[in-house]
């Protein structure tokens, strides 16, 4: 499925678009989808749908909303529970969750000064826009925090790409998109600064230097205050014609983490690294993902995910990690064993197919109530020496990760048992 909220609501199954039917049962489907994967009792659609003003027929209303809905959705993706009412959302379904992935690989390359791959994955991110974020629902209230949230990250999405052209010479062609945005948003520093530095390297210091006293009158007119210190320093510079003013874009680089002094440098893997840390800002966000990554022996699959591990860990998440044994021996899921240790649910032991899945259910349950107070990253490292069992256990974690604080990096050589519907469940495979 693709469901669209940048831009008026929309949903399609393939090419298709779907009718979506009249305004009440649009706002049914745009509250769900604001909050995917969670239940809303009947009482709280109510409430956000109609507020205090709610008729007394409110509930059959929704009721029919939610029956003709699923009418037009795939089976089983509007679901009924505990009263309440859950759509089922996979990771990449809603442009929303698409913008904020690319956006989040596109800052994790401009932090490593990949400004190519960055201004990609960027324009990749504003490439989901249609418009304004929910414009068909926009006299909603339950829109309203929402929408104003999504503005203010396509804002900063446009900052953090021009950011990314300018790094890479395109000052010439930025000057007119620059100074629509600072017409348009004359408040935003970052967007003054960013014309004056335009302006300054396509040799026009004077303009450059009127876009300073520009921002500093309307910052005065509206706030009453003076520009910030980083856009006072760039004017002082631009006097003073600095010569790192002109410096071109700085090379991709590893940065040292804490805890990393006795590791060799990450050579040649930055921009995989950067993927794997974008997948860790959406699982601190509450929306859980699985990378999978595959390569034969020693192309650095384990010292990437050990790189990822050192910066989760500054971040505040707790990291698990277990591996395949080849040497014989291992009992059943002994990657699991090794991740969860005592937290492995005792079902391990259960026979046959059910007992099979009420112990998947359980270890997924352990998983949910771990995330529940702390982040999680996952390390389950060489699967081509795991049993099977353990990859579709895998699998079966990977259904409800949206719903987790949780990363979940699995490694394994291109022999790995039941590797193509591991990726199938992947929000990305890497390949090294």
């Amino acid at each position: 499925m693709d469901y669209r909220i940048l831009g008026p609501l929309e949903a399609l199954d393939g090419e298709r678009q779907l009718p979506l039917g009249g305004a009440r049962q649009r706002a049914v489907l745009a509250l769900l989808l604001l909050h995917g994967n969670e239940t809303l009792s009947r009482d709280v659609i109510v409430d956000e749908l109609w507020g205090e003003d709610a008729p007394a027929t409110a509930g059959k209303v929704l009721q029919n909303c939610v029956s003709a809905l699923r009418k037009e959705l795939p089976p089983d993706t509007i679901r009924t529970v505990s009263g309440g009412y859950a759509l089922t959302l996979e990771p990449d379904d809603l442009d929303r969750d698409r913008f904020e992935r690319l956006l989040a690989e596109g800052r994790a390359a401009l932090e490593t000064g990949d400004h190519a791959e960055a201004l990609d994955q960027l324009r990749r991110a504003l490439a989901q826009w249609r418009g304004a974020p929910l414009s068909d629902l926009s006299y909603e209230l339950f829109t309203r925090d929402e929408i104003k949230r999504l503005e203010e990250l396509h804002v900063a999405a446009l900052e953090d790409r021009i950011e990314a052209e300018l790094a890479l010479g395109h000052h010439d062609e930025l000057v007119p998109e620059l100074e629509a945005l600072v017409t348009k948003h004359p408040l935003r520093e970052r967007l003054r600064g960013q014309l004056m530095l335009a302006l300054y390297r396509a040799g026009r210091q004077a303009e450059a230097l009127d876009a300073y006293r520009a921002a500093r009158r309307a910052l005065l007119a509206e706030l009453g205050i003076e520009p910030g210190r980083a856009l006072r320093e760039l004017e002082h510079a631009i006097l003073a014609q600095v010569p790192a003013l002109d410096v071109g874009p700085r090379r991709p680089q590893a940065v040292q983490r804490p805890g990393r002094a006795a590791a060799s440098p990450l050579e040649g893997r930055m921009e995989e690294l950067g993927l794997l840390e974008a997948g860790l800002d959406d699982a601190l966000a509450g929306r859980g993902r699985l990378f999978v990554v595959v390569g034969d022996a020693g192309t650095g699959k384990t010292r990437l995910a050990d790189e990822l591990a050192s910066t989760a860990k500054g971040r505040g998440t707790r990291i698990l990690w277990g591996r395949g044994w080849a040497g014989g021996g291992a009992p059943p899921y002994w990657p699991w064993t090794q991740a969860l240790r005592d937290a492995l649910p005792p079902t391990i032991n259960s026979d046959g197919p059910e007992g099979q899945f009420r112990f998947f259910e359980a270890v997924t349950q352990t998983l949910r109530d771990q995330t529940a107070t702390q982040p999680l990253l996952l390390v389950l490292d060489d699967l081509q020496a795991a049993d099977e069992a353990s990859v579709l256990l895998l699998e079966f974690v990977a259904t409800e990760l949206p719903e987790m604080s949780a990363l979940v990096v699995a490694l394994g050589r291109p022999e790995t048992a039941r590797l193509a519907e591991l990726e199938r469940h992947a929000t990305r495979t890497v390949r090294l």
